[in-house]
């Protein structure tokens, strides 16, 4: 069964930044699954990181219960690659950076 490289986008949010830092509204986390197919590893992806909010470190957030995910690449990755991830994480970004990332994804 082949394994799958999967960036996970989340958005949906608001948490108050810190020291006067504009709040973070969304995140990316990368995980790294074993799957048939690409989809089923978008799936496992998914299900990860809203295991996470739900129930997880971040279930305490006042905006966790509206978040919303989606994935945002799929590549095939490998075994060695699998074993040694550690599919938990995020890399957070503020309001004001939002609109880099998606003039980003256009221009990509």
């Amino acid at each position: 069964m082949p394994f799958f490289n999967v960036l996970v986008e989340g958005s949906n949010l608001f948490i108050p930044g810190k020291d006067g830092d504009p709040p973070v509204v969304g995140f990316f986390a990368s995980r790294v699954v074993w799957a048939s197919k690409a989809r089923k590893a978008e799936q496992k992806a998914l299900q990860s990181v809203r295991d996470e909010w739900q129930t997880g470190e971040y279930a305490n957030h006042p905006t966790s219960d509206r978040l919303q995910l989606a994935a945002s690449e799929v590549s095939r990755s490998s075994f060695s690659r699998w074993l040694g991830a550690p599919n938990k994480g995020h890399v957070f970004f503020p309001s004001d950076a939002e609109d880099d990332v998606f003039s980003a994804k256009r221009t990509a």
